[in-house]
């Protein structure tokens, strides 16, 4: 006998055929994103991405680090000076334009105790840029990196890897649409941005950024050049 199940969570409905007949785990066959809520979510204003944790997969190993804490991955110099200093945004402008950018911001960052934090934003200028597309086959968003990601991922590889592209893990996806969505699920929001290096001796290395959600609550003060917020991370 067969039983299928469908589950929702996290805008993604994932089908699964349980065999009951004999010992074999539950098979995940067919997962199916909701694209127009997740492109929602992913658009939100009034939302920045924090760095909170880097991880990278191989050989049947994976190491996760929190940002919040010293790395053995990445160098001294970049979480001090990269990861507590950048933010991101996901924008969408005519003819289809689509944009990953990279925001100086000095703000929350890591794997912390979830609440209110302040963030300051320098609108003096961006550095290098990422893009963004939705990919119907995969269900989900590919991205083109941004410096700083460029940056992380070559430090943890021992290649010296330096990703060009890289995609969303469609089991993490953005969930809310408004900073009041946000506040009344009183958890953090986290989307995972995943790079895969293939090796000639190990093959495939998978490396995670994961984000974390600054939902803006109140501008505090600010002019052209820098403005301070209250936000919850």
């Amino acid at each position: 006998m067969t039983i299928k199940l469908l589950l929702q969570c996290s805008g993604v409905m994932v089908f699964l055929l349980l065999l009951s007949c004999d010992d074999k785990p539950a098979e995940v066959v067919k997962a199916k994103v909701n694209k127009e809520k997740v492109l929602a979510a992913l658009l939100a204003s009034g939302r920045n991405w924090r760095f909170e944790e880097i991880s990278i997969e191989r050989q049947g190993g994976k190491t996760v680090e929190n940002l919040a804490e010293t790395s053995k991955l990445i160098t001294v110099e970049t979480r001090i000076n990269v990861t507590p200093n950048v933010g991101f945004r996901f924008e969408s402008y005519a003819n289809n334009v689509t944009r990953l950018d990279e925001i100086i911001s000095t703000g929350p960052f890591g794997k912390i105790l979830y609440g209110a934090k302040s963030l300051s934003e320098t609108g003096m200028g961006l550095t290098t840029d990422g893009t963004w597309v939705w990919d119907d086959a995969a269900q989900t968003v590919f991205i083109t990196s941004t410096s700083s990601m460029v940056g992380i991922v070559s430090e943890m590889s021992e290649n010296g890897w330096k990703p060009e592209k890289g995609y969303l893990d469609n089991t993490m996806l953005p969930l809310f649409e408004t900073a009041g969505e946000a506040q009344s699920a009183g958890v953090p929001e986290r989307i995972r941005i995943v790079f895969e290096e293939n090796d000639a001796k190990i093959g495939k290395i998978t490396y995670g950024i994961t984000l974390r959600a600054a939902w803006i609550t109140r501008l505090v003060s600010g002019n052209s050049r820098q403005q301070f917020y209250d936000v919850v991370y």
